[in-house]
C-alpha cells in the first residue's frame, strides 16, 4: 500500500511538472510569435532567398544590416520547413521545440548522473535563467548548436559515429563547435574526431542539391569572407556585443556608437588603445586560454 501511495504521489509530480512545462511553453509560444526577433532574419531571410527576392548574404539579406544572414548555406534548407509557416506560427514552434530540447538536456543530465546537492544549482541557476529567457525570446539559433555540441560530448567516447553526426551537423550551423575537435583529440577520442570531419563535409556538399554545386561553392565562399571580415577585418569588430573581443573593444577603444541601430549606448571606455592592437589582444588572450584548456585537458586523460 505505501509503494502505491509513493508510485501515485510520483506520478501525481510528473504530471504536475508536466503541465507546468506546457502551460510554459505555450506563453513562450504566444509571446514570441507576437514578438518575433532574431527569428524574423532566419524566417525572412530564407524566404527572400527561396522566391529569389533576397541575396543569401550581403547587408541586404535577411533584415538587411546588421541584421544580414550570417550562417552556412546548409541553415537555409534546415529552415526551410518552418519558412513556409507564417512568421508568427513558425516562431511558436521554434521556441517550443527549445523548450522540449532543454527538458530532454536537464533530464538526461540528471541520468548521467549530474545530481548536485541543490544548494549548487541556486547560483548557476540565477546566472544562467536570464539568458535562457532571452534566447527563447529572440528566437536565435544559438541554443539549438549548444544542445547538439552537449550531445555530441556525451556520446564521444561510446557512440563516436553518432556523435561525429550530431556534431557535424552543430558545426555545419555554427562554426564555434569546430573548437571541441582538438579537445576530443587531447583526450584521444579519435574515431569521434574522423566521424566529425567526415560529416561535415558531406554536409558542406548537401546544399550543393539545391543551389547547384558551383552555386553552393560560390556561397560557401561568399559565407567565409563575410564572417572573416566581421570577426578579423576593421568593418564590424567594434560592434558591441557580449563576446570576449566586444567586451574589450567597449572598453578599450573609442566606439562611434552612431553607427549602430541603437546609439544610446554610453561610452564607458576606459582607455583609447587602436582597435587593431585590441584585437591582437583579444587573439592572444583567447589562444592563450585554449591551450591552457588543452593542456588541462591532456594532462587529466579520461
Amino acid at each position: 500500500a505505501r509503494l502505491g501511495r509513493v508510485s501515485g504521489y510520483s506520478r501525481w509530480k510528473t504530471s504536475l511538472a508536466i503541465l507546468g512545462i506546457a502551460a510554459i511553453a505555450a506563453g513562450f509560444a504566444y509571446h514570441v510569435s507576437s514578438h518575433p526577433m532574431d527569428f524574423r532574419v532566419y524566417h525572412y531571410g530564407a524566404r527572400g532567398v527561396f522566391d529569389e527576392t533576397r541575396p543569401v548574404y550581403g547587408e541586404t539579406s535577411g533584415l538587411g544590416w546588421p541584421m544580414h544572414y550570417r550562417y552556412p548555406p546548409l541553415f537555409l534548407l534546415l529552415f526551410a520547413p518552418l519558412a513556409m509557416l507564417p512568421l508568427g506560427p513558425a516562431a511558436g514552434v521554434w521556441v517550443v521545440a527549445k523548450i522540449g530540447t532543454l527538458g530532454w538536456l536537464l533530464v538526461e543530465a540528471w541520468r548521467r548522473g549530474l545530481q548536485p546537492a541543490m544548494t549548487y544549482w541556486i547560483v548557476p541557476f540565477f546566472f544562467i535563467t536570464p539568458y535562457i529567457i532571452e534566447e527563447f525570446r529572440y528566437g536565435n539559433a544559438q541554443f539549438f548548436v549548444v544542445a547538439l555540441a552537449i550531445a555530441g560530448l556525451w556520446i564521444a567516447r561510446s557512440q563516436p559515429a553518432l556523435a561525429g553526426a550530431v556534431l557535424g551537423l552543430a558545426i555545419s550551423v555554427k562554426v564555434w563547435p569546430l573548437f571541441f575537435l582538438p579537445y576530443l583529440g587531447v583526450r584521444r577520442d579519435w574515431k569521434a574526431v574522423a566521424y566529425t570531419f567526415g560529416f561535415v563535409l558531406v554536409l558542406a556538399v548537401l546544399p550543393s542539391i539545391y543551389f547547384g554545386v558551383q552555386g553552393n561553392i560560390d556561397l560557401i565562399g561568399q559565407w567565409f569572407m563575410q564572417e572573416y571580415q566581421t570577426q578579423l577585418s576593421e568593418s564590424e569588430i567594434w560592434f558591441p556585443n557580449q563576446s570576449l573581443r566586444g567586451v574589450l573593444m567597449r572598453y578599450l577603444t573609442v566606439v562611434d556608437y552612431s553607427q549602430v541601430p541603437d546609439s544610446n549606448y554610453a561610452q564607458v571606455n576606459l582607455a583609447a588603445l587602436d582597435p587593431s592592437a585590441v584585437r591582437l589582444l583579444w587573439m592572444v588572450l583567447a589562444g592563450g586560454l585554449y591551450a591552457a584548456c588543452l593542456v588541462l585537458a591532456n594532462r587529466r586523460g579520461h
